[in-house]
């Protein structure tokens, strides 16, 4: 299957939705050809019917196909000038099998727009699937690829759709794209398919999570905090990427951005990617902002279907030559203050355009931090005897601000780099279990892995690019575990972090103390699986195994010193090395695991 062309379909179905074509299903269908149909098909289905099994959908697909083909026959019946989704609905409300399994008969017993706003509204009460993961070696994995390459990823198309309900297809799409490439390259070698899972497909994972973070992220955001914020992340965002621009083409950019971001999150596929053409339509179609940039002028010329990709990852141009360092008129005009009154959104948003536009090198976080550090000193500062005075030193306090996080990025690096990652991910256990010691190992642990992945891809950037990546990254992962979790559950401390401001809540993570108050679990000698098992793990399953020990040790004692952790986690791997030489492997971890357990009862429970 061409992949190319099933995107170009996820885009142009948005282009033709609601125009008066009296066989709109034949043109699409002509357009992406059979498969691409039946992947689409497959998404929106898997999205929406969450008890029918895989097997079940690829019959409806083909069904739904074989439709949307005949309207390509001599003989095209009036059903053919519907759109996609009335189709999909009115095949899924033709079963009296699948309507009673997914219980949709109030759905389908409404007709045209009803229907539909029926529909959507039952996708957002579905709950997100949580599948237990099966773990496939690499070689039954190719001998599925190379048996069909299209069930393949049909089949992972059916489980990412089904485990993210609200994601917009295009999303699932490119990761299905990945995902088939990846096998591709793998099950052409003879030997080491594992290896080439593994060490292919870590970037692969890497971008599955970061973009899945993304989406979930913004969505959430989009839901918690509102227009305002999201706009605000715009405008910092494409401030940076397009600091040609004046303040007003920013805003009407952005402004769309953010109207199609509430649209995307609420489900409606079609709609989503209508309203998404339409925005890069008009943008590429502005010849005083295209005529003025390098990025944006390049991302123009490309197809429909690499446009909108282009646009949003596109790195930030030049910054113009007559642009100032500083942003001297919000720290230096006398009357800062009155404009400040006549207009604080207006006045505060302008001045997150000009000092993003002058630093590309800071996160969207960052930047809004500034401008609400910046509000901030006006709101005080202008209730003083002498506001300029107290204002004109705002930029020395935003700076200093600013320093002070990239050097925790720097610091952190520096660590990943000279440990390396699986030694980073092990901080950050001992760091988030004493912060939230309640929180189980599984949810620690995938965090905490997720960070390792993230700061060994940001550190590997341009220092100029270690901000921007980092923390957005890890923003993004912290906005997606707030939003999939209640964090009352977990502690009053994880709850005040994830009501907090939308910029502040990493920092605010960052900051806590241990938990000293959840009561810790009683000390149990089940905590510590020291066995001959240890001997024979896998490097992957070994580095589990010591963080699930550095897990249970923190728990039992979220103040624990890292000098009591060292003292532990030494005795741990002398005891290991120790019984993994020894003949009777067996009774020298009985005997050894006995005396480790007490020594370590005695440190914890001190």
């Amino acid at each position: 299957m061409k992949w190319a062309t099933l995107i170009s379909f996820v885009i142009l179905i948005s282009a033709h939705f609601g125009k008066s074509d009296t066989n709109r299903l034949c043109e699409h269908f002509t357009e992406v050809k059979e498969e691409g149909f039946k992947a689409f098909v497959l998404v929106a289905l898997s999205q929406n019917l969450h008890e029918s099994g895989y097997e079940e959908l690829v019959l409806l697909t083909r069904e739904i196909t074989t439709a949307a083909g005949a309207c390509c026959g001599e003989n095209p019946s009036a059903d053919c000038s519907k759109n996609e989704a009335e189709l999909f609905q009115s095949a899924i409300c033709a079963s009296n099998e699948i309507v009673n399994k997914n219980n949709l008969e109030d759905c389908c017993a409404k007709t045209g727009d009803e229907r539909h706003q029926c529909f959507m509204e039952r996708k957002k009460s579905i709950p997100r699937h949580k599948e237990v993961k099966k773990t496939y070696s690499a070689k039954e994995k190719c001998e599925a690829f190379k048996d069909n390459r299209l069930a393949y990823t049909g089949a992972f198309i059916y489980r990412f759709s089904r485990m993210h309900i609200m994601m917009q297809p295009r999303i699932i799409i490119d990761f299905a794209k990945r995902i088939g490439d990846l096998a591709e390259e793998c099950c052409a070698q003879e030997e080491n398919l594992d290896t080439c899972f593994y060490e292919k497909g870590r970037p692969v994972r890497n971008y599955l999570a970061g973009v899945t973070a993304q989406s979930h992220s913004l969505c959430a955001i989009s839901k918690k905090y509102g227009e305002r914020v999201i706009k605000a992340k715009k405008v910092a965002q494409y401030s940076q990427k397009l600091p040609q621009a004046t303040p007003e083409e920013i805003g009407d950019i952005t402004q769309k951005i953010t109207s199609s971001v509430f649209t995307c999150c609420s489900g409606d596929s079609v709609k989503c990617m209508k309203e998404r053409k339409q925005i890069i339509e008009d943008v590429c179609a502005r010849d005083d902002i295209v005529s003025r940039t390098k990025h944006l002028a390049e991302c123009c010329k490309l197809s429909i279907v690499e446009k909108g990709h282009c646009i949003e990852h596109m790195e930030p141009d030049e910054k113009p030559a007559d642009l100032s360092e500083k942003v001297e008129s919000y720290i230096k005009d006398a009357d800062v203050c009155d404009k400040f009154a006549a207009g604080k959104d207006l006045f505060i948003g302008g001045f997150l355009y000009e000092y993003a536009r002058r630093h590309p090198e800071l996160s969207n976080q960052m930047l809004l931090r500034i401008a609400k550090g910046y509000e901030d000193e006006l709101t005080k500062c202008c209730a003083t005897e002498n506001p300029p005075e107290c204002y004109g030193k705002a930029d020395e306090k935003l700076h200093a601000a600013m320093q002070d996080n990239l050097s925790y990025f720097q610091k952190m690096c520096a660590f990943v780099n000279t440990e390396g990652k699986a030694a980073y991910e092990k901080l950050m256990v001992i760091r988030y279990t004493s912060i939230m010691p309640t929180a189980s190992f599984e949810g620690i642990r995938t965090i905490t892995y997720r960070m390792g992945g993230i700061m060994q891809e940001c550190c590997a950037k341009d220092q100029s690019k270690l901000m921007s990546c980092a923390e957005e990254k890890l923003s993004d992962l912290l906005d997606e575990t707030c939003a999939e979790n209640d964090p009352a559950t977990i502690n009053k401390n994880v709850e005040a972090c994830c009501n907090d401001f939308y910029s502040h809540r990493r920092l605010c993570i960052l900051n806590m103390k241990p938990d000293t108050e959840s009561a810790p679990p009683e000390f149990s000698a089940e905590s510590f699986p020291i066995t001959e098992a240890l001997c024979t793990m896998s490097d992957k399953d070994s580095l589990t195994a010591s963080v699930k020990l550095l897990y249970e040790v923190v728990r039992l004692k979220p103040t624990v010193t890292m000098e009591q952790i060292k003292t532990l986690t030494d005795g741990f791997n002398a005891l290991k090395a120790k019984c993994c030489a020894d003949e009777n492997k067996q009774q020298c971890f009985e005997t050894e695991r006995a005396a480790f357990i007490n020594t370590s009862k005695g440190l914890l429970t001190a």
